[in-house]
């Protein structure tokens, strides 16, 4: 009997992948320091593509963070310029519940009410719930390898752990390596 592969784990390396592939050059690149303390998300547009940033309490924006492009939620009401807004509202809600700090936060994606989405957690050891989701996913028209490869060829110094088969990417060395590229 063939062993049965657990159906979200492709899954949930795609969507780690597809959220740090998302880290599009689309700006040019800032010179806020690492260190410097993040004093909010922004919700950003150029050439009509939005885009959540980290804004730093020095006034500099990080590289983008997601790039908001995929109109697959259109329909429903939500087309890329409302999710940005949306899931930038969230992120800052997030760090103003941690006291305005990334420290100990991390972005993991599981499924709430059947759809696979990405969520923030404080602890290795939680997954995705209702009260902590910033995003759901569409669907992917890459497979995860694809997308673990093309995440592969970007150095972005962002580890993906594992902690029970599940992904987790720290948030704050997320930002701060999205404010030295």
């Amino acid at each position: 009997m063939r062993p049965t592969r657990d159906p979200m784990k492709p899954v949930l390396k795609w969507a780690i992948a597809a959220l740090a592939a998302l880290q599009l050059p689309l700006l040019t690149p800032s010179a806020a320091r690492a260190d410097e303390a993040i004093n909010s998300f922004q919700c950003r547009t150029s050439d009509g593509v939005n885009f959540t940033v980290a804004l730093s309490n020095g006034g500099q924006d990080s590289d983008p963070i997601i790039v908001w492009t995929s109109d697959a939620f259109t329909r429903a009401g939500y087309p890329p310029a409302r999710r940005c807004e949306d899931v930038t509202e969230r992120f800052n809600t997030l760090l103003e519940e941690n006291g305005n700090s990334l420290e100990r936060l991390y972005l993991t994606v599981g499924r709430v009410n059947r759809q696979s989405v990405v969520c923030a957690v404080n602890s290795t050891r939680l997954g995705c719930n209702a009260d902590n989701v910033l995003f759901t996913l569409s669907n992917s028209q890459q497979t995860p390898e694809e997308v673990m490869d093309s995440l592969s060829a970007r150095t972005t110094g962002t580890s993906i752990q594992e902690s029970g088969g599940m992904p987790y990417v720290n948030l704050e060395q997320l930002v701060n390596n999205l404010f030295q590229r």
